[in-house]
């Protein structure tokens, strides 16, 4: 009986050990994808003590995005933004051997708003488009009509341009632009108020939920929607942003 005992003891400790593991492999896999997932600010602190390490990570999370606020040169106050991390932080317990690891993150739209972002990321804009008037700050507020256009079967798009028309949200350009840069393919890029008058280009249009709307290419004077392969025009989407780009 003794034996049985032990062998059952035995058997519910590595049962204990396996559960364990298989909690942490599951915590460092969140933590991993929230790290690549690039509409999220992230910190983190390993102490020896746990409510050190929350503080320490919560502490660093709000200086990040303190820098994030102002890299965005956004109208709404740091500080109110940073307050919001409070409400809209979520928090992700782990070890390191016999160390607490605080893993803290925030989605960016929970502290600010798409609609309030007047920068995509902050690249510098070429001095060709930054001449543009200011008048251009704001997309036409004409009525959005029920159909882009007529689709035309004639188009075919580019390897480039299917990449494109596959971006669904504002989140995504911000990698998809920095890619362009990192491959030296990135000829300019910029947002409306730069868009360059009767130069071929890329317009991405987004809404104030962060939707793409349509993804659109300027050529020859002439607006193709991607998605639609009908004729399109940027003046009929009421209310939105836009981000434009070149390609080398």
């Amino acid at each position: 009986m003794a034996m049985k005992r032990k062998l059952i003891l035995l058997l519910l400790c590595t049962l204990g050990l396996y559960d364990v593991s298989a909690q942490t492999q599951d915590v460092a896999k969140q933590i991993s994808t929230i790290k690549r997932d690039t509409t999220y600010l992230y910190a983190e602190a390993t102490m020896k003590d746990w409510d050190e390490a929350i503080v320490g990570a919560k502490s660093i999370l709000e200086m990040k995005v303190g820098d994030w606020i102002r890299s965005q040169k956004t109208n709404e106050g740091v500080e109110v933004c940073i307050a919001k991390v409070k409400d809209h932080c979520f928090e992700v317990q782990t070890r390191r051997g016999e160390y607490y690891r605080a893993f803290v993150y925030v989605k960016k739209s929970d502290i600010m708003p798409v609609g309030d972002r007047n920068e995509l990321v902050a690249f510098q804009v070429s001095s060709q488009e930054a001449d543009r008037s200011s008048s251009n700050e704001a997309i036409s507020e004409e009525t959005l009509e029920e159909s882009p256009g007529e689709t035309n079967p004639a188009i075919t798009l580019t390897p480039d341009e299917q990449q494109m028309k596959s971006i669904t949200s504002f989140y995504d350009i911000e990698p998809y632009v920095k890619g362009l840069k990192g491959k030296g393919r990135l000829a300019a890029y910029g947002k409306y108020a730069t868009l360059p008058a009767n130069q071929d280009c890329y317009i991405f249009v987004y809404d104030k939920a962060g939707s793409v709307v349509a993804v659109l290419r300027r050529e020859n004077g002439n607006q193709i929607n991607l998605n639609t392969l009908g004729e399109d025009d940027i003046k009929k989407y009421k209310n939105c942003g836009a981000i434009w780009l070149q390609l080398k």
